[in-house]
């Protein structure tokens, strides 16, 4: 029987106060049994172990176990008709927002042999088992979540469980999985982009643009990295800034360039910042310091000071009462 590589925390209990589930994370060989009793229990878990008892991509060491996460794509006794299912599946257990009509519910792939060293292996068997599933069942997986070892799994005390415990992925089949490429580290290349559209966009970081908050990771996060990644080293200082003054920069692997830069390169820099800021306040270029300010806009201000100086030194007679 294969163990499965996990880590458990305690402080939550069906997914009450995920806040404390940061840290406290102690790592554990589980057989399928095991981890099934501790779902049971309503406690969180990770397929992975983590170094220092914190929950974060860069303290992920190594995974043996390939979790997918169901969410109503079909019926749990539909995907146990599956010989991938049947042969390498050795525990099933239902999410707290599974129904008899919409079954959701997470699946536990042991692999046998050597664990996984790296995210990038993970994900390779993750898309190779995924593909098989995908085509015996005739589904379209909406959630590839389990991609990442680290993922946070919350238990459900009133989990219907299924254990298979003789069912692993053979490490022949392991070994032959064509791993994807690691994507490269590409700052970006800054393009048509100007010395002081980078200043300006520094400015912005430190100045103007809110940090990101809880929840929006995707709205926010992401496309303020993705500008930075495209316009280069010069926003490195000031990204990280930024990074750490909001709710992402609790996650010391949100404020590294060398994992959250990979592959942005290629995004627009200044024009995404100067539209985030355009959408808080459509004069925002007024408060831009004097030496960043745009052609226009610097020509703009010059007109209306003067037209304000004539106003103040032209003589009385040119000013009717009323």
């Amino acid at each position: 029987m294969t163990k499965i590589k996990a880590s458990i925390n305690a402080r939550s209990h069906n997914k009450e106060n995920p806040q404390y589930l940061h840290r406290g994370w102690i790592n554990k060989w589980l057989t399928p049994s095991e981890l099934a009793d501790w779902v049971k229990q309503g406690k969180a878990w990770a397929g992975t172990h983590f170094n220092s008892g914190q929950r974060a991509e860069a303290n992920a060491d190594g995974s043996n176990a390939i979790v997918f996460d169901f969410d109503g794509e079909l019926q749990l006794d539909a995907f146990w008709q599956s010989p991938t299912a049947q042969a390498w599946c050795a525990l099933t257990y239902t999410s707290a927002s599974s129904t008899e009509q919409v079954n959701r519910f997470r699946a536990v792939f042991p692999l046998e042999g050597v664990p996984l060293a790296t995210s990038i292996e993970h994900k390779s068997v993750y898309k190779f088992i995924a593909d098989k599933l995908v085509a015996e069942l005739g589904i379209e997986i909406k959630d590839d979540c389990g991609e990442k070892p680290e993922r946070l799994w919350y238990g459900n005390d009133k989990s219907a469980v299924v254990i298979n415990d003789s069912a692993f992925v053979p490490s022949a089949v392991v070994a032959g999985v064509e791993m994807i490429k690691e994507p490269e580290f590409d700052y970006g290349d800054s393009g048509d982009v100007t010395d002081k559209d980078i200043q300006r966009c520094i400015w912005l970081l430190y100045n103007f643009l809110p940090a990101s908050e809880d929840g929006e990771y995707n709205t926010v996060y992401v496309p303020v990295t993705a500008a930075c990644a495209a316009m280069g080293e010069a926003m490195i200082e000031a990204w990280i800034d930024w990074v750490a003054r909001g709710h992402h920069g609790d996650n010391p692997s949100n404020m590294s360039p060398t994992r959250k830069w990979r592959g942005l390169g290629q995004r627009s820099g200044p024009a995404s910042l100067y539209a985030m800021a355009k959408r808080m306040d459509t004069q925002w270029r007024k408060q831009l310091p004097q030496h960043l300010w745009f052609g226009g806009q610097n020509n703009q201000e010059i007109f209306e000071a003067f037209i304000a100086s004539s106003i103040k030194c032209a003589p009385g007679y040119l000013f009717r009462s009323s």
